[in-house]
């Protein structure tokens, strides 16, 4: 039995998007209560940056993610996480409760 390698980077990121889609249908089709939105909305903020700096500090050292052979290219897919992960908070706070902080 040929059994594939386990990643956690790509298992974060196949979790992180299922929640996201949850996190959207639901307020979308759904109308859930202001409650169940601000807790997403905390999971969302709080999680991601949290599993940057754990895959940095741990798995990075450990050679356990993606490009962990190159520094650089590790560090571009970082900035890119990054990115993504305040658009899809603004767009989550738009969707949630019809505002972005700021505008």
């Amino acid at each position: 039995m040929n059994r594939m390698k386990y990643n956690p980077t790509e298992m974060f990121a196949r979790i992180t998007i299922i929640i996201l889609l949850i996190s959207v249908v639901g307020a979308v089709i759904f109308s859930w209560p202001d409650n169940i939105k601000k807790a997403l909305m905390a999971f969302w903020i709080v999680i991601p940056p949290l599993w940057l700096w754990f895959e940095f500090c741990y798995l990075y050292e450990r050679g356990i993610t993606p490009f962990s052979k190159d520094f650089e290219k590790y560090k571009y897919s970082q900035e890119l996480s990054k990115n993504l992960w305040l658009a899809i908070s603004a767009i989550l706070l738009l969707v949630y409760f019809g505002k972005v902080p700021g505008l």
